[in-house]
């Protein structure tokens, strides 16, 4: 049965709501000024719209209105507005502030199963992801060595991704993207190699699903494709000396070796246009650290003009940073994977491409799986799921209760079911448990 709609008021909305359509509106929103409108494309991007022009009803793409509409509906959000339609307190104050009156929200016609069949399933899916990535921590470390053998080969001129290539597959025939994307701020890593496999694995697991999200076909042949891709994205690094690429030195921005580490995009591309790989692919190496505004300093290649940039490229360097700042290593501090997302929350639209980012959190969450956060209870845990209606409440696998006790068998906690509690405060898992993190996490057994 498709879910009953009806219409209310702000004061009406609450948690559990779905918004299909922006119904009623304040007066400033009838014969809309040039800023009115203005605000309106820019907020509610890609939505359609019913607006009333020389006393005619039309639909419009939002893009379209004018000044002088009046505005009727807006409704058909893209995956990109996902936001604006899952109801939350802070969204609630948001459009009374705005002048939005009703809404038509969607109410559930039944209940799916009942809360304690969710909670088995959910404690299943969390299980299998805990043993996924007890199988999965061989596979990536010879997955992070056929890298690095990849580079040191190339490096001699012997240009070869077939060992590569291997584990790619392994990696897709056992389903292990999800699992190695978890433990990417778990355990400590080298720069260069560990990093392309996570990267890999992240912009896997990110991408199909935007595409599925979207209804959108993705460019790629298949997954493999799409995780040898973003694998091969730092492969021009190969023919940087091998002493600069290892180094835990920090170089000057103008200094010699940047430049020649600021080279690596051109030689992936060029790498990879010499093995005959698809434009998309070389796109994709080639364009990674193209910022938005490309004339910042951090944007390079120069002269590179951002409608080149391809979409799946836009993905990789958000991906290309977020795994740079989480990806836990000997020789600094890592951020913790919700701070990592606020930081990139607050460049996008300025470095990266809005749309894009936003697809983005949609999948991979405020607080990603396996970040380790506080409750309001005092108590810690690893979240485990992104939730699809409120970003702020995941479900989290408790190890440490309020009394600061370790647990050997763990609660799970929806925090959209228990109201009760909620996220306090994300934690560095690093400062919690030391070198000890991943092991903590693969002894997890939730309840």
């Amino acid at each position: 049965m498709k879910p009953l709609s009806k219409e209310v008021t702000y004061e009406q909305l609450s948690d559990k709501m779905i918004i299909r359509a922006y119904s009623g509106f304040s007066m400033k929103f009838q014969h809309m000024s040039p800023d009115v409108c203005h605000w309106l494309k820019h907020n509610f991007q890609g939505t359609q719209v019913i607006i009333k022009r020389a006393a005619q009803k039309k639909q419009v793409l939002i893009e379209e209105i004018e000044e002088g509409d009046s505005l009727y509906r807006i409704f058909q959000f893209p995956q990109s507005r996902r936001r604006l339609t899952i109801v939350t307190g802070k969204l609630i104050k948001e459009l009374q502030g705005r002048g939005f009156l009703s809404f038509i929200v969607a109410l559930a016609t039944r209940t799916i199963s009942t809360k304690k069949e969710k909670q088995q399933v959910a404690v299943r899916q969390v299980n299998t992801l805990v043993q996924k990535v007890q199988q999965t921590v061989s596979l990536k470390e010879e997955a992070t060595g056929a890298v690095e053998d990849m580079l040191d080969n190339a490096r001699k001129d012997k240009i070869s991704s077939t060992e590569v290539i291997a584990f790619v597959e392994q990696i897709n025939q056992k389903s292990s993207a999800e699992a190695i994307t978890a433990m990417v701020s778990l355990k400590a890593s080298d720069q260069t190699y560990a990093h392309c496999v996570d990267v890999g694995a992240i912009f896997e697991s990110t991408y199909f699903e935007i595409k599925r999200r979207n209804k959108e076909k993705s460019i790629f042949v298949d997954k493999k494709e799409a995780m040898l891709a973003s694998f091969l994205h730092d492969f021009g690094k190969s023919k940087i000396p091998k002493e600069i690429l290892d180094s835990r030195k920090r170089f000057e921005r103008d200094g010699p070796e940047m430049k020649m580490m600021n080279s690596h995009p051109t030689k992936s591309a060029e790498l990879l246009t010499h093995m005959g790989l698809p434009n998309h692919i070389v796109n994709m190496a080639h364009y990674h650290h193209v910022k938005l505004d490309t004339s910042m300093k951090s944007s390079y290649p120069a002269n590179v003009n951002y409608s080149d940039v391809l979409m799946e490229t836009r993905l990789l360097a958000i991906v290309d940073i977020y795994q740079a700042l989480v990806g836990k290593r000997s020789y600094k501090k890592s951020w913790s994977p919700p701070s990592a997302v606020r930081y990139l929350d607050a460049l996008a639209g300025v470095e990266f491409d809005l749309a894009t980012w936003e697809d983005f959190l949609g999948v991979i969450g405020k607080y990603p799986q396996s970040s380790l956060v506080e409750l309001s209870d005092n108590s810690i845990g690893f979240v485990m799921s992104v939730p699809t209606k409120d970003l702020e409440r995941p479900q989290v696998v408790i190890v440490r209760n309020g009394a600061g006790e370790d647990l050997t068998h763990n609660p799970l906690i929806d925090l959209e079911e228990e109201r009760d509690l909620s996220i306090s405060k994300d934690l560095d898992v690093q400062d919690v448990f030391g070198d000890k993190a991943l092991d903590i996490f693969m002894k997890i057994q939730a309840s």
